[in-house]
């Protein structure tokens, strides 16, 4: 008797228990929007370019026609260097094209794909105009020694940022942001 007893008190305490814990977790993990799974936010992978300023370079379209820097002298200026073999600069290129947009009245993009050959099948699965640095001028000029890297230019033709890597979207939208104030 005493056995059934004890029996009876452990399978109690052990419906207490869980109910117990079900109630803690309901309470601090289910209700409480402080611990619920937060998605994954990106990872910048930038590094400052050192010793960038503003250089007048010439880089092409793909028809061969040169384009120089100094005729948008008097206007922000991003500079993007990709090249197509990498990750990085495909999504990069995404990121500023989908920001790109409502900035378009006010700063002047130039995608430079530092390869040597034009390259028809990038052009076409993007929007924005796809230069070439055939002579590497601008990658020289710009100290470009990764893929992707951005130049912000203001429009008094300072450099006031230079980024080598993957930036994050909310990087590249602050970025933007500063650019077309700075009208």
């Amino acid at each position: 008797m005493k056995d059934k007893k004890n029996i009876i008190y452990l399978i109690i305490a052990i419906i207490l228990f869980i109910g117990t814990l079900i109630f803690c977790l309901k309470v601090y993990y289910f209700d409480n929007p402080e611990n619920k799974k937060v998605e994954p936010t990106e990872i910048s992978k930038t590094k400052d370019i050192d010793n960038v300023s503003y250089k007048d370079v010439t880089f092409y379209k793909a028809d061969g026609t040169e384009v120089k820097l100094s005729d948008y002298k008097d206007s922000p200026i991003v500079l993007l260097f990709i090249n197509k073999s990498t990750e990085d600069s495909l999504e990069e290129l995404k990121r500023l094209e989908e920001l790109s947009g409502s900035y378009l009245d006010k700063i002047n993009f130039f995608v430079i794909n530092c390869t040597k050959d034009v390259d028809n099948d990038l052009q076409a699965n993007y929007t924005s105009e796809i230069y070439y640095d055939f002579y590497e001028e601008a990658r020289r000029n710009y100290n470009i020694s990764e893929y992707p890297s951005i130049i912000y230019i203001t429009k008094d033709n300072q450099v006031f940022n230079a980024k080598a890597g993957l930036s994050t979207t909310d990087a590249l939208q602050a970025n933007l942001d500063i650019l077309s104030d700075n009208i």
